[in-house]
């Protein structure tokens, strides 16, 4: 269930816009992408969604191989790519781009690239970590609200 989440995000992610893009925005997105690492970050990723998905429903197991088959073809970089330019030079434009791309160039940059994974975890531990403290709120508003919707539908 989690990867058919993770899955949805990312195509969502990929989803092709129908708005078409400047050009010269395309070219600068593509050298951010390529600045950003953005292949070796795809395919990180795919490899820990299918890890992650293994080490929660171990019966996946024996489907590794082929579940690594299919979002290599459908969540490859190179088949994500077109859409990726498409929306990043959407976002913004080719002048905003080359700031982007002289800005991940420098040192403090470069860094960015390297520790924004890490920062990212961590961001999401401390959200897990917080929901978690805090999760016997949610189960009493769930249910109060689950109650409500019953008390709706009899009346």
């Amino acid at each position: 269930m989690k990867l058919i989440k993770i899955s949805l995000i990312l195509l969502c992610f990929s989803v092709s816009t129908m708005s078409i893009a400047d050009p010269a925005a395309e070219k600068e997105a593509e050298k951010l992408l390529n600045i950003m690492g953005m292949e070796n970050a795809l395919q990180q990723s795919m490899s820990q969604m299918i890890d992650i998905q293994l080490q929660q429903n171990q019966a996946l197991a024996p489907y590794k191989d082929v579940m690594m088959a299919f979002f290599a073809k459908h969540m490859s970089y190179e088949s994500l790519k077109p859409d990726m330019l498409r929306i990043y030079a959407d976002a913004f434009t080719a002048a905003e781009l080359r700031e982007l791309n002289n800005f991940y160039a420098t040192d403090v940059g470069k860094k960015t690239i390297q520790q924004m994974p890490t920062l990212m975890a961590q961001g999401a531990q401390i959200g897990a970590a917080r929901v978690q403290q805090n999760i016997g709120e949610l189960q009493a508003m769930i249910k109060a609200e689950a109650e409500r919707i019953k008390a709706l539908q009899q009346q």
